[in-house]
């Protein structure tokens, strides 16, 4: 979980297994992608800076809590 500007934001760690991509990776929520960025696609501050570098994908918020087969498979096929 990140907090940012007293919000609460879920991350997952999921296993990507990939040829390029192997190893734990941390995922979270759109909304705080939305968060950590100006419209013009700056950061907010050095913490919102921080805390995306710490981010491997963003994830629809529902999605989330959905099963890490399902979450995998979605990154899988958003990154590849």
């Amino acid at each position: 979980m990140f907090r940012f500007n007293g919000e609460d934001y879920p991350t997952r760690l999921i296993a990507l297994d990939m040829p390029e991509i192997s190893g734990q990776r941390l995922i979270s929520v759109d909304s705080l992608d939305v968060a950590l960025m100006t419209k013009d696609g700056c950061y907010v501050s050095e913490e919102a800076r921080d805390i995306d570098e710490e981010v491997f994908f963003y994830v629809p918020d529902k999605m989330i809590d959905a099963e890490e087969n399902i979450l995998i498979q979605y990154v899988k096929d958003m990154v590849a």
